[in-house]
């Protein structure tokens, strides 16, 4: 060894020195794994997570950009009415938003709201005939709108059979103004309109035209009639006009027919329609509104924010009990509660329950509405179709008649949303049926996560014959996010019509997020899997390996890239991988293998 002692500058200068640059210099053979764009096969829980499978991460990018018209079109693409749903939704994609992990999860339900108020889209023009096959439509209610919409930019022609001189069923008879304003429903119904939906109404089947004459009509049905019989209360003595059902009361309180009321108001059931009933019943000068109910407070059906707006405007909610009779005359009854145990359900979704020894004190009241479930007022269909009370259906939606689709509470699917998802997936159902292909094909290409939702964007795309088009198969986690890149921000104070204000009046409750807290609210989102161009790639690669393209994205320099994965680590939302190389397709894309 030698004892040579050698200056910084003698030992650069015994270093070897190429002549080449940097860019002449291959190096990528040094690489064993690659980073690769596979964002196209990542999806955000929230989308998983929301029945009609809206593209959120991407709706909220745009919207975080300013562009509210671009993300209600993300939107739309799923879903038939944003701003009905932005209202009515009870989001279980907030519940698995990656957010909510790391401080809390985005106000998703109120940003669909705002971007349908901000960003409306041009009026459409209906998409073009391309079938000469037709599809009838039973029923105007969200699933029954919602199927007709997606078959209709499908490019068939399709009616719609209301027997209601108004469509939208529940949202048109059922969810009161405070929370559904008809004039936004009707602006909604009236773009339908512009998309080609032709709306037969006042026509009942079996009475006004025969569900045979239909099949015969059209190459395909899809049934979406809902639950419009509401369950009678057996413990009612005798005829009493002061009870009533809440679909009825709910109804005349849609259509401002509802007389003013007084006194106690009792009102027996847990779900949305006993909230709703119950709220109504306020605003229409109750001076007290006792709701009774079977399950206890943890366990009520109706959703948690419906019962603590009741709870906040004076609503009296008593669990875990059951009416044992209901007496006294025409306009004055007495209801009789006793407590219960051991609750549960059967089959058809009706309750049961055994009683227990705990007494409560009878309960006067100058009117009492049943809300304890609907069932199905659907004769037209024959029993084969029937199952448990309720149309037994296949994963796309087709019962035992070929042909005939349903969806919606018909099929055991209640409140909106998943109303909604029933529809996609019968959509898929029909359009195979109608080309006489295997409805399952494409759900490799369109299916996000496992619990049903997928894409109709995708499914538009691989039913034109798109080449390459990439499944969606890993969500992305909480773990897979760089959050330095995200500070900690909790999510705004949704704004409310003042309590002051609700006090009889049916003006809406919740308001809408004004357009500066909507784009400050979208910014937050950590937009889950989805490349947004903010350039950690390029900025951060030790090779100057990341190229940008001319128009949006970025490709890897394979001859130079190491496989150092320093871009995938400082991706902030987990758009990039590192891939083995021996997992690359024979292709050479930057997709890996299945």
């Amino acid at each position: 060894m030698s004892d040579e002692i050698l200056t910084p500058e003698e030992i650069l200068s015994r270093r070897f020195v190429s002549s080449a640059n940097s860019v002449q210099i291959v190096t990528g053979f040094q690489r064993y794994e690659r980073p690769v764009y596979d964002h196209d096969a990542k999806f955000a829980p929230c989308r998983a997570g929301c029945p009609t499978g809206h593209d959120i991460a991407t709706a909220l990018f745009l919207l975080s950009q300013g562009r509210p018209e671009l993300a209600h079109e993300v939107f739309r693409a799923d879903s038939p009415f944003p701003a009905v749903t932005g209202r009515v939704c009870y989001h279980p994609c907030e519940s698995v938003c990656n957010r909510g992990s790391h401080d809390q999860p985005l106000a998703i339900n109120a940003l669909e709201r705002a971007l349908a108020e901000y960003g409306p889209l041009a009026p459409e023009a209906p998409a073009p005939i391309q079938s000469d096959k037709t599809v009838g439509v039973i029923g105007a209610g969200p699933a029954g709108i919602a199927c007709a919409y997606h078959v209709r930019r499908l490019g068939y022609a399709v009616t719609v059979y209301e027997a209601n001189e108004l469509p939208g069923g529940v949202l048109q008879y059922g969810i009161p103004p405070y929370r559904l304003p008809r004039e936004v429903l009707a602006r909604e119904l009236t773009s339908l309109r512009k998309v080609g939906l032709e709306f037969r109404l006042g026509t009942r089947i079996g009475e006004h035209v025969g569900f045979g004459e239909l099949r015969q009509k059209h190459e395909a049905l899809f049934v979406a009639v809902g639950l419009g019989r509401p369950r009678a209360l057996d413990v009612v003595a005798g005829s009493m006009d002061c009870v009533d059902s809440g679909v009825a009361f709910l109804r005349a309180v849609s259509e401002g027919a509802a007389k003013r009321v007084s006194g106690t108001i009792a009102v027996i059931g847990g779900g949305d329609v006993a909230v709703d009933a119950a709220r109504s019943a306020r605003r229409l000068g109750a001076t007290r509104v006792t709701l009774c109910c079977l399950e206890s407070r943890r366990d009520m059906p109706a959703h948690a924010e419906e019962v603590e707006a009741a709870l906040r405007e004076g609503i009296e909610i008593i669990n875990g009990v059951v009416p044992t009779a209901v007496e006294g005359g025409p306009a004055k009854a007495v209801v009789t509660l006793a407590r219960v145990r051991n609750v549960g359900r059967r089959p058809d979704g009706s309750m049961k329950w055994s009683l227990s020894s705990g007494t409560l004190e009878p309960l006067p009241a100058a009117r009492v509405l049943c809300c304890l479930g609907q069932e199905p007022d659907c004769q037209f269909l024959p029993a084969e179709c029937w199952e448990n009370g309720r149309v037994a259906v296949d994963a796309f939606g087709q019962t035992r008649l070929p042909g005939v689709f349903a969806g919606g509470d018909l099929v055991g699917l209640y409140n909106v949303v998943n109303a909604l998802g029933s529809a996609k997936r019968a959509v898929v159902g029909i359009d195979s049926y109608l080309r006489g292909a295997d409805s399952g094909q494409a759900l490799p290409s369109i299916r996000l996560g496992d619990q049903g939702a997928f894409s109709m964007e995708a499914y538009r795309q691989w039913r034109a014959g798109a080449e390459n088009l990439p499944s969606a198969t890993e969500q992305v986690e909480v773990a897979d996010i760089n959050l330095d890149y995200f500070p900690k921000a909790p999510r705004p104070h949704l704004p409310r019509l003042h309590e002051s204000q609700q006090d009889g009046s049916f003006s809406e409750v919740n308001l809408t997020l004004v357009e500066m807290q909507a784009l400050a609210e979208a910014k937050r989102c950590f937009h889950c899997g989805l490349c947004n161009m903010c350039g950690n790639c390029l900025v951060f690669c030790p090779d100057s390996s990341v190229l940008p393209r001319d128009d949006w994205g970025f490709d890897i320099d394979l001859d130079h890239c190491k496989g150092c994965g320093v871009c995938v680590e400082e991706c902030p939302r987990d758009a990039m991988s590192m891939v083995p190389e021996h997992e690359v397709r024979d292709d050479g894309s930057d997709q890996p293998h299945d």
